[in-house]
């Protein structure tokens, strides 16, 4: 059984995950059927051997956006994903274990707490045997991810970040502490106490919503980006050899989409909407099929879900999509 401070993890009601039943046969299942809710506080996880298992695990804190003086409103989005995917379609294969550990939460505005707790549940599934796919909540969920995904390897592995976002996220603490900006700074530092080499490819990055300071901060840690206006179909072949070339250097890949990377036409439901941004086309979804395909995924999230300025569950079934797509490519 994960040792969880309860003040700061709940389970997930069975309520969410309810909806069409054509039938029990696997052909006709959808995902409400066959995930298995699991409390943490008084469940175990099995622990897999010869089969695959995906672990839903709930981030619902965006006290990272509050401090960096974003909207909030995110610490909404795990159960919002639950409602949005309860009747999309099995694909997977009948012996993957779908298990859903409920969401972590932060409590008393202590984030720092919340991302232990995460990196906990992250360290403790890996193990197992599960890839973990984490909903959340707001982008400082990055930094308990990939705590979490550190102590489950050995100190020698190179951990390689793809960061789908609008935004580097690697700004400088302030008075406020750290916060939804301030992730891949953090693991940035950790990695140079640690003597470990800092692999961070952002897709998506937008000049508009990046200082300069930021540019020659990432330029300094030795970060090359795929700004917005490369992420074209035009420049694929080169694109996708920038993208395995920075896959074959790592041990294992930690992707995170922030849905922000997204035009707020196709997600509004976001903490920090843009006009312009990536859309999700067959461009987009074969590039991401490119990575997961790669089998060096040993961890995901999708960050930024805000359904209190979503339209039409518009950002919610794009996550859904999103989680779809790379949970049927592994």
């Amino acid at each position: 059984m994960v040792n969880l401070n309860p003040l700061f993890y709940t389970k997930t009601p069975n309520q969410l995950w309810t909806g069409r039943n054509d039938g029990d046969h696997p052909l006709v299942q959808r995902w409400h059927q066959r995930i298995v809710p699991i409390d943490l506080l008084s469940g175990e996880v099995p622990v897999l051997s010869n089969k695959k298992g995906i672990a839903l695990i709930g981030f619902a804190c965006d006290e990272g956006v509050k401090r960096n003086g974003g909207r909030t409103g995110a610490k909404e989005g795990p159960d919002h994903f639950r409602k949005a995917s309860c009747n999309l379609p099995v694909h997977f294969e009948e012996d993957v274990l779908f298990v859903d550990l409920g969401n972590v939460r932060c409590a008393n505005e202590n984030m720092e707490e919340a991302q232990q707790t995460l990196a906990i549940i992250i360290c403790h599934v890996i193990k197992a045997g599960y890839q973990p796919l984490v909903i959340g909540g707001g982008h400082e969920v990055a930094y308990g991810h990939y705590s979490g995904i550190r102590k489950a390897v050995k100190s020698t592995a190179t951990i390689g970040i793809i960061n789908f976002d609008a935004h580097f996220d690697l700004r400088e603490a302030t008075v406020n502490g750290t916060n939804s900006g301030t992730g891949f700074l953090q693991i940035a530092n950790d990695c140079r106490s640690a003597n470990q080499k800092f692999r961070y490819l952002p897709i998506g990055i937008q000049k508009n919503s990046n200082t300069k300071y930021l540019f020659e901060t990432a330029a300094n840690l030795g970060v090359k980006c795929i700004p917005s206006d490369r992420f074209q179909p035009l420049l694929q072949q080169e694109l996708q050899q920038e993208i395995d070339n920075f896959i074959s250097g790592s041990t294992h890949i930690y992707l995170t989409i922030c849905m922000d990377v997204f035009a707020s036409s196709v997600a509004p439901g976001v903490s920090a909407p843009a006009y312009s941004g990536l859309f999700p086309d067959p461009f987009f979804f074969s590039v991401l099929a490119s990575i997961v395909a790669s089998g060096k995924v040993i961890s995901m999230d999708i960050a930024e879900l805000n359904p209190t300025y979503d339209q039409e569950q518009r950002t919610a079934k794009l996550v859904a999509a999103l989680a779809f797509n790379t949970i049927n490519i592994t």
